[in-house]
């Protein structure tokens, strides 16, 4: 999905929204809602996740404050998060691989070898090297390759919205000779490796860091 079609989607959702259609008038107001949840200095609390009757994630840049977004699409093993204030994340299993209305966007990942990109679960039946090439924009840098090594950490119990959630963590060590950067992203999955309920990931050079949990799982 190119950055033009995800545009095109905030502007489908508004769009209906002011149509009347009931459906997306109240997915509209929810993202509204997703904006208010973020002011402050702390996180999206359990009042503000669960008056959101959709799939929900938080997300936090360079330790700000927290943001939430809701899902809007669920297709071919992606999922495209979206807010009123025009900020889109699509994630892979939990990976971010493109962005839309931060400071440092990514615009797209793609394996270097193969046509995806190996999942973060693949890390639980072993160690996974591997290389993907990254879009940045904002620097601009297309194509700039970047080597990982992924390796699970072991169990450990997380909490959202004061919820204890049992996980596996797993860092991925990745070095990117174009950029002269080097960096360790981690990932927090449930214990059959369906879904990344925590992640802390870096956004290119000079770019940010990004936070997200889940607050309301899809389905």
């Amino acid at each position: 999905m190119k950055r033009s079609a995800i545009l095109a989607t905030l502007f489908l959702l508004a769009a209906c929204s002011s149509s009347g259609t009931s459906d997306y008038s109240q997915f509209y107001r929810a993202l509204r809602q997703g904006v208010k949840a973020g002011f402050g200095n702390g996180r999206v609390t359990k009042a503000q996740a669960a008056a959101i009757p959709y799939a929900s994630m938080g997300y936090r840049v360079d330790g700000g404050a927290e943001q939430l977004v809701v899902l809007a699409t669920d297709a071919n093993g992606e999922q495209l998060w979206t807010s009123a204030a025009h900020v889109v994340i699509v994630t892979r299993a939990g990976r971010i691989v493109r962005t839309v209305g931060l400071a440092h966007d990514v615009s797209a990942v793609t394996p270097k070898t193969g046509s995806q990109l190996p999942a973060i679960a693949d890390v639980l039946k072993g160690d996974v090297t591997y290389t993907r090439l990254e879009d940045f924009p904002n620097i601009p840098v297309y194509g700039a390759a970047i080597t990982c090594r992924s390796s699970r950490k072991g169990a450990q119990t997380i909490v959202i919205l004061n919820r204890g959630v049992p996980t596996v963590r797993v860092d991925e060590t990745c070095r990117s000779a174009d950029l002269k950067w080097s960096f360790t992203d981690s990932y927090w999955l449930d214990r059959d490796g369906r879904m990344a309920w925590r992640s802390i990931q870096h956004l290119g050079s000079k770019g940010e860091i990004v936070e997200t949990e889940i607050l309301r799982p899809p389905g």
